[in-house]
């Protein structure tokens, strides 16, 4: 979804290939581009386009004093956050491709583990010259354009090298924060972290975790997020989802089997926290596993 107006140039075929495939947080579109202008446009998505041209493409972009020209040579790409205003004026036309990335799908992908979810903040970036980010720009396409042959898990192998990439030529570095002391030991982490993995399917309550690290609820609540970066009900929340999604491409169990194997209360209840963090439901991705 975007906000914004678009002036479009006068063309028949805008679009030449476009992705219709249902990855999650995911697309691909390739065509000539048709739009002269964009005025306060805002995505929801990160835009990656690269210029497929021969010819370099000549924008100019509003800044707070006036409109800046940048120049986007051939084969290079154009990096558009998400949720960054932008106003425009293209003064030539482009072949190009595009991979758009859902913001919190990005995070999942690249983030080094659950426990460790942040979101991903990147820079508007002009002339990226990355050969390798273009040739994974390009084994989406090759990937849409074959209706995915070989299978969503090539898919966000390759989107989650692009993402690294992505961040190393346009990330905003993260403040790290000021941690402070009192959380688990390294005794209570471990543990707890055992009791988890072993009793994913079991409704693990605050109370039993707590016991296990020999702290009061309350306290072991405090440390959990200090020592994890995420409350206990949150991690266990995104453990359970991970190890259901890996649970559906490895296996040909039944959702309600899956659900019940990672402790969700009944299958629908899982189906909606499944949709919400991966975009699309475990249904759906069943389907397009087998």
């Amino acid at each position: 979804m975007t906000r914004g107006s678009v002036i479009r140039r006068d063309s028949r075929s805008a679009i030449v290939t476009a992705q219709a495939l249902d990855w999650p947080g995911v697309l691909v579109e390739a065509g000539r581009n048709d739009v002269a202008a964009v005025d306060d446009l805002v995505g929801d998505q990160h835009y990656l386009s690269l210029n497929l041209d021969s010819a370099p493409l000549k924008l100019e972009v509003k800044e707070p004093h006036g409109f800046k020209p940048f120049v986007v040579p051939p084969h290079s790409l154009w990096v558009s956050p998400s949720a960054n205003p932008i106003t425009l004026r293209l003064n030539s036309t482009l072949r190009y491709l595009r991979v758009s990335i859902d913001p919190v799908h990005l995070s999942r992908l690249i983030s080094p583990s659950l426990g460790a979810l942040e979101p991903v903040r990147l820079r508007r970036t002009y002339a990226v010259q990355s050969p390798q980010m273009a040739h994974l720009m390009l084994t989406l396409q090759d990937e849409a354009d074959s209706h995915n042959a070989s299978g969503l898990a090539t898919v966000e192998a390759v989107t989650t090298a692009l993402g690294h990439l992505l961040v190393r030529h346009a990330g905003i570095e993260q403040p790290r924060p000021v941690r402070a002391h009192g959380g688990l030991s390294a005794f209570a982490k471990r543990r707890v972290l055992e009791l988890i993995d072993a009793a994913l399917d079991a409704r693990l309550t605050i109370e039993m975790l707590a016991q296990e690290a020999g702290l009061s609820p309350t306290h072991f609540a405090r440390a959990f997020k200090e020592t994890m970066g995420r409350a206990p009900h949150q991690y266990l929340l995104a453990l359970r989802l991970e190890r259901a999604r890996r649970l559906l491409e490895t296996t040909r169990a039944t959702l309600s089997d899956i659900a019940q194997r990672t402790g969700f209360a009944d299958q629908a209840h899982f189906t909606r926290l499944f949709k919400r963090v991966f975009g699309t439901t475990p249904g759906a991705l069943a389907r397009r596993l087998r």
